[in-house]
């Protein structure tokens, strides 16, 4: 157990903590160096130092995956444990040259992002010429792409995943439940501080009347419902105000899809330093988060350090924390009106009530802490790092 490691993180984005994607084997990679440790990363922009940004360049140059495996085949020897994106590595030990222990990392199965995705395009064509021709090639690039996301986690010795729907699907659909473990996200001891540090007095929050979701702007993230939400909670609580945090998108883009004209109790912010959000969070009332589709969700995980109660769809991601707080909080896919009435019962709480449920998101935040996964990851990579030489 107490063997030093040497660990290659693969992942087919920046290394960033600001992404959400990244930010997984980011952290653990920190918490691995803290134990002793050894880690490096090859990243996105290790594979394409010269990255060309237009869809056209990505369809003509070589995969991450076929860079992926150049570069482990070249570096195979320096490690005991490569911890890969699914679909990033999609090669069985031999090929790769490689004897110690191969992980599959899921922050978010590819399977139900695919299966998101063609509902999606299913529920309305594109018109615009331009729109259809970008659809084309991305569809192309998909068939292309698509078969590695399976052929990684039949390869692998190992797969994690964030969530137990995705250990269901595995197990019973792919039949990989064997090797197969569920490990949430978490946030360091130094960010939970933080987020407790900045929360204003309850009285002030509950008076505050502010209703916050985190996320890109888009129809996984719930774009389409976002309107409907608005008016239904402004219709019942008058003085309630909206703050959407990071949605990439500007002012004038969100505030078209909300068919609402700009006004002074709804405030968007494209883009934010994930340092920023502690403070940006501290007068909140309530969160939502009516996103269609998540690996784990780290918006919602981050508003219960907060102390933030978060309504958001029942799916998977959100499950993983919100049923340990209040089921009722769990809302079927698309139902607005059930969805807007939840958010209004929160905002009308009584005082002893919310102070209830403040505290109660802060005692099951703490239970996600990165220094407590990072150990466990390294229990289950020991004993799978074991099995993998006999």
């Amino acid at each position: 157990m107490n063997q030093f490691l040497r660990i290659l993180m693969i992942l087919h984005m920046p290394w960033e903590r600001n992404l959400g994607g990244p930010r997984v084997q980011l952290e653990l990679a920190e918490q691995f160096r803290k134990l002793g440790h050894e880690v490096e990363k090859f990243d996105y922009y290790d594979a394409f130092p010269k990255h060309q940004s237009s869809r056209l360049g990505e369809l003509f140059r070589p995969s991450f995956s076929v860079k992926a495996k150049a570069f482990v085949q070249a570096n195979a020897h320096r490690f005991d444990i490569i911890d890969a994106h699914q679909g990033n590595l999609p090669f069985f030990k031999q090929e790769l040259g490689f004897q110690g222990l191969l992980v599959a990392r899921s922050v978010g199965l590819y399977a139900f992002y695919d299966e998101f995705t063609k509902q999606e395009n299913a529920r309305k064509a594109p018109q615009k010429i331009k729109t259809r021709l970008r659809n084309l090639l991305r569809y192309w690039q998909h068939r292309r792409e698509y078969p590695l996301y399976p052929r990684s986690l039949e390869s692998c010795d190992l797969i994690n995943i964030p969530n137990h729907d995705e250990l269901a699907y595995i197990r019973d659909i792919l039949g990989l439940g064997n090797k197969c473990v569920v490990f949430p996200f978490g946030l360091s001891q130094e960010r939970q501080k933080a987020f407790t540090e900045a929360i204003q007095p309850i009285e002030v929050r509950l008076a505050n009347k502010q209703v916050v979701f985190i996320g890109a702007w888009g129809p996984r993230k719930g774009s389409r419902d976002w309107g409907e939400i608005v008016m239904r909670v402004k219709k019942q609580v008058p003085e309630v105000r909206f703050l959407f945090l990071g949605t990439g998108f500007s002012v004038q883009k969100v505030l078209e899809d909300l068919h609402i004209p700009a006004c002074d109790w709804i405030e968007i912010i494209p883009s934010y330093d994930s340092d920023e959000l502690p403070k940006l969070l501290s007068r909140v009332t309530v969160g939502a988060f009516p996103s269609y589709i998540e690996g784990f969700g780290f918006a919602v995980l981050e508003k219960l350090a907060c102390g933030i109660a978060t309504v958001a769809y029942d799916i998977p991601g959100p499950r993983e924390t919100l049923r340990l707080l209040d089921e009722s909080l769990l809302i079927t896919t698309g139902n607005v009106e059930q969805f807007s009435h939840k958010l209004v019962s929160l905002l009308d709480m009584e005082l002893e009530n919310y102070t209830y449920l403040t505290n109660k998101c802060l005692d099951i935040a703490s239970n996600f802490s990165w220094e407590k996964i990072a150990k466990q990851t390294l229990e289950i990579y020991y004993k799978f790092l074991e099995a993998s030489k006999k």
